[in-house]
Formats: C-alpha cells, sequence, structure tokens
C-alpha cells in the first residue's frame, strides 16, 4: 500500500475510488441476489432444456416478476412449478430489499463521505486523526492546510462537514481505528463524550502505534494522571482549559488566560498552574503608555506586540509601549490584572 504526501494525486485517486468503495459495500447483496438468479437459471436449463443465456435472462425476469418468459403451464412438471414457485416467494421479498438497500447506499451522501475518507486514510501518513465529535477541530484543521481524517458515529455531523475527511463508525473501536491509518499518523486527539471510551481509545491507539502523540481531552481532573500512565502525551483538562479562557478574557478583554501546561519535568508550579497568553491594549494616558517592556511586572513574557495592525516580535527591553498598542505575553495568569491596570486609562 503507497503512503504518499501528494494532495492533489489524492484528491484525484479519491474521486475515481469512491465508485469502487461504495460498490464493494453492496457485494453481499449483489451476491444473494446472482445466488437466486443461478438457481432460478439452473432449474430453466433443467427443465426447459434451454442454453445458458436464455435461461439467465428468464431468471431475471422471474427474480424481478416481469416475467419475460414463462413456459406453458402444461408443459412444465409439477417439480419445476415446485421449484418456481419457492424461488418467487423468495426473489420477490429478496429483489425488493436488495433494490432498496442499493438505492439507500447510492444516494446517502453520508456513504460517499465515509468511502472516500476511509480510502483516503488507508494512503495517507503523518495526518492527525480526530477521534470524537469536534467539527471545530476539523474547521481549524481544514484552515491550516493540515491533513486529518475524523472518526465518530455521529452522522449527521459528518453530512454538515464540508469535506470527506469523515469515518463514520465507532472511535474506539480497534477496526475503526486502523481504518484511520492510526499505524502511519503523526497525532490523535481523543475528545470523546466518556472518559471511558477516551481511555479505552488510547489505550487501542497506544497497541497500534506507541510512537504517535496523543492528545486527550478529559472531563474527569482526576484521571489526569491515568490517562498519562496509559501512554497521553498530553492531556487537556476541559473544566480548567474553559475556566482558564473565560477568567482570561474577563481581565484581557480578550481569549486570554490560555492554558499551556507541560508534561515533562517542569517544576511543581507550573505543572499546577500552567502559563497563560494574555492580550491587552494600550489605552492613551495609562501607566503603559511610554512605559518600557522591561518594566512589566516580573512573571510575564512579552510576546508580541501589535502597532499599525502590524504584529511584530523584534524589540529589545526598552520598547516604549505607546496609546493603541496591541500587548501580547506569556506567563503567570494571575499577574494579568496587574497588566490589565498598567494599559487601562483612569485605573490609580
Amino acid at each position: 500500500m503507497v503512503r504518499t504526501r501528494n494532495k492533489l494525486l489524492l484528491e484525484v485517486l479519491e474521486v475515481l475510488s469512491a465508485p469502487y468503495s461504495v460498490l464493494s459495500r453492496l457485494m453481499p447483496q449483489m451476491a444473494a441476489l446472482a445466488v437466486i438468479i443461478a438457481i432460478t437459471a439452473y432449474v430453466y436449463t433443467y427443465f426447459q432444456h434451454i442454453d445458458l443465456l436464455s435461461a439467465v435472462y428468464a431468471s431475471v425476469g422471474l427474480v424481478t416478476t416481469i416475467g419475460l418468459y414463462t413456459p406453458p403451464l402444461s408443459a412444465m412438471p409439477s417439480s419445476e412449478k415446485l421449484f418456481l414457485t419457492v424461488l418467487v416467494l423468495a426473489s420477490v421479498a429478496t429483489y425488493t430489499t436488495i433494490v432498496m438497500n442499493i438505492v439507500s447506499t447510492v444516494t446517502k451522501r453520508t456513504v460517499w463521505i465515509d468511502a472516500r475518507a476511509r480510502w483516503r486514510a488507508s494512503h495517507v501518513k503523518d495526518h492527525v486523526i480526530v477521534l470524537g465529535d469536534m467539527p471545530e477541530v476539523a474547521t481549524e484543521l481544514d484552515r491550516m492546510g493540515v491533513e486529518y481524517v475524523m472518526v465518530t458515529n455521529n452522522e449527521s455531523l459528518a453530512a454538515s462537514l464540508q469535506n470527506h475527511r469523515v469515518i463514520i463508525g465507532n472511535p474506539t473501536s480497534e477496526r475503526e481505528l486502523r481504518a484511520a491509518g492510526v499505524e502511519f499518523a503523526a497525532v490523535v486527539i481523543i475528545a470523546l463524550d466518556s472518559d471511558s471510551d477516551s481511555l479505552t481509545a488510547l489505550i487501542r491507539v497506544r497497541k497500534l502505534n506507541p510512537k504517535v502523540r496523543t492528545v486527550v481531552m478529559v472531563h474527569n481532573e482526576d484521571l489526569t494522571d491515568v490517562f498519562l500512565d496509559a501512554g497521553a502525551s498530553q492531556v487537556v483538562r476541559l473544566k480548567r482549559f474553559i475556566g482558564r479562557a473565560l477568567a482570561g478574557m474577563a481581565l484581557s478583554g480578550n481569549l486570554g488566560g490560555v492554558l499551556l501546561e507541560s508534561t515533562e519535568d517542569s517544576n511543581k508550579a507550573l505543572r499546577q498552574a500552567g502559563y497563560g497568553i494574555g492580550f491587552f491594549k494600550v489605552e492613551k494616558g495609562s501607566k503603559c503608555d511610554g512605559m518600557t517592556l522591561k518594566e512589566l511586572p516580573k512573571g510575564v513574557i512579552p510576546v508580541l506586540v501589535e502597532r499599525g495592525g502590524i504584529f511584530t516580535p523584534y524589540f529589545s527591553t526598552d520598547f516604549k509601549l505607546k496609546e493603541g498598542d496591541g500587548l501580547v505575553v506569556l506567563g503567570d495568569p494571575t499577574r494579568f490584572t496587574k497588566i490589565r491596570e498598567l494599559c487601562s486609562a483612569g485605573v490609580s
């Protein structure tokens, strides 16, 4: 199996292979129909002594209840009548069910999405796999041009995404993980509704690809160590993450306080509190207006300065802030209150 990063080639082959992928799902139904036609054709050749092609033609007519070929009843032995009666009764229900399944399968958009996603996942490498209902993650990965596959059992979600990167199936299933190409993935993001399901998925991901980077979202913070022990590269504690972001917004006037935690051997304070990113606007008459970056409170590091609508990371500690500047800092979120006071006008 060829794995490639050539996106144009993937797009072309993915479209060409989709009909075959969908057709492969119909093989059991087609096989059942073929068996009935073959048996009926054999009955015609045995009793009516007609050639095979004519027998198949007659069989198709009988199975579809069109009845294009019907020998005279007086010329049919009782055993043939009995066989054909049974076959007609069996074939009518079977044919109707099979046709409905075929039409439903071929016309269902999510079937084509799933078929294309499975083919694509089997031919890519170093991609991102998203397990769970995370359309926001999919949107961002699309925007960044990152190759990814999402696995979810939510068909409506798959239909709502404007792409063909969604495998519809159980995200904890080893079969679906293999279909997503987990053995060749670079990163797996696990964001399931249940922590127990997330743990199951993590264990199976680690079994199939011990070296892949795994990011797991957990609901119960008490299970953080369990997931780390199970092999998670990074554990995102959902409630803490949201709480930090919302609190940061209250302080910095933007989506600040984003949680940056280390799973390495960082100091205890960092592991417990994490870092945050804060966004601040320098108001006219504030203490920040005319202040140098080296005068900022200890515990935060200036990362970017926005001036005239342009962000720049190139500045010295003697760089002076002025009215209208945007300031982005990284550090202890507890210091954000002080920075907000310094950047706000009318705060003593």
